[in-house]
C-alpha cells in the first residue's frame, strides 16, 4: 500500500508540475498593454487558459465551468466575471453578480482591461453579449489602437468588424498571423504560443464563406476545423450544421450525434436531435 501510495504521490507531483509549466501558455504579459487576464496563482491561469480554449471553440457549456473554477483559484480576476455576466441568464442575479464583481475587480487594471469590462455596459442586444454585439466593435477597435499584439483583442476585432469582406480579410490577416509569423509588425505577437486559436479561427471563417456563398470553401474549412479539433464537440456540431442548412438531415443527424458522444451536454447538438428525431 505504502510503495502504491508513493507511487501515486510522484505522479501527481509529475502532473503538477507539468499543468504549471502549461499554466501560463508561455505569454509574458509584460511585452504589452494587453488585457490582464494572467494571475499569480498558476491554477486560476490554467482554467483560464482552458476555458478560452472552449469559448473560442464556441463550446459554452464547458468554459463555463473553467472560468468559474479560475475564480474558485482567484476570486480577484475579473475577466472571467466578464463572459459569465453573458452566459448566465439575463437580468438574473447570477449575471449581476458578475458585472459588479468585473467592475470591482478592474480599478486597479490598465486601460485595455478596463475598455474589455466596459463591454458590459453595451445593451444586451445579443446572445453573444458582451463580447459580440451592437456597439462591440468599436470597444474592441479602442482596446486595438492601444495594443495591436493582443490576440483575443485581433480575433474579437475582426469578428465584429462591419462587412462580410472586411470579417474574412480580418480573420484571415490573424489567422496568418499566428500560422506563418506573417503580417504587419506592429500586430505580430511577441510572446506566447496561439496556435490553439487555429482551429477556432478555422470555424469562423468557414461561416464566412458560406454566409457569402461559397459553400465548397465553407465544407472544406469545417472538414479542416474537425482534423483541428477532433476531440471537442464544436466542430462536429458546425459540420451538422452545414448538412442540415443544406437540407441533407441524414448527415446532419450523423454529425450532431457526433458532438453529443464527445459531450453529452452539448445544449445545440442536443437541440438539433431532438428536432430531427421529432421528424
Amino acid at each position: 500500500m505504502k510503495k502504491l501510495l508513493f507511487v501515486s504521490l510522484i505522479f501527481i507531483s509529475c502532473e503538477t508540475t507539468q499543468n504549471r509549466d502549461n499554466a501560463t501558455w508561455s505569454f509574458d504579459s509584460s511585452t504589452g498593454d494587453y488585457i490582464e487576464w494572467q494571475s499569480e496563482n498558476a491554477f486560476a491561469n490554467e482554467m483560464t487558459n482552458a476555458a478560452f480554449l472552449h469559448l473560442y471553440n464556441v463550446e459554452y457549456e464547458k468554459a463555463l465551468v473553467f472560468f468559474e473554477k479560475a475564480l474558485e483559484y482567484d476570486s480577484s480576476l475579473f475577466g472571467p466575471h466578464v463572459v459569465l455576466a453573458g452566459l448566465s441568464p439575463q437580468g438574473s442575479e447570477k449575471s449581476e453578480m458578475h458585472i459588479k464583481k468585473a467592475r470591482e475587480n478592474v480599478a486597479d487594471n490598465n486601460e485595455t482591461s478596463k475598455l474589455f469590462v466596459s463591454l458590459l455596459d453595451l445593451p444586451r442586444q445579443s446572445r453573444w453579449w458582451p463580447l459580440l454585439g451592437p456597439g462591440a466593435h468599436e470597444k474592441w477597435a479602442e482596446m486595438r489602437v492601444i495594443e495591436p499584439k493582443g490576440k483575443l483583442i485581433h480575433f474579437y476585432y475582426s469578428f465584429t468588424i462591419p462587412g462580410l469582406e472586411n470579417k474574412i480579410r480580418e480573420m484571415e490577416s490573424l489567422l496568418s498571423e499566428i500560422k506563418d509569423g506573417v503580417g504587419e509588425s506592429e500586430s505580430l505577437a511577441v510572446t506566447g504560443d496561439h496556435s490553439y486559436m487555429i482551429a477556432p479561427i478555422t470555424n469562423v471563417l468557414g461561416y464566412f464563406y458560406y454566409n457569402k456563398g461559397d459553400k465548397e470553401k465553407a465544407k472544406s474549412l469545417f472538414e479542416e476545423y474537425i482534423n483541428l479539433h477532433s476531440n471537442g464537440y464544436n466542430s462536429y456540431d458546425s459540420m451538422g450544421e452545414f448538412y442540415y442548412n443544406e437540407g441533407d438531415l441524414q448527415s446532419a443527424k450523423n454529425y450532431y450525434n457526433k458532438a453529443v458522444e464527445n459531450y453529452f451536454g452539448a445544449n445545440t447538438a442536443n437541440g438539433k436531435l431532438r428536432e430531427l428525431d421529432s421528424q
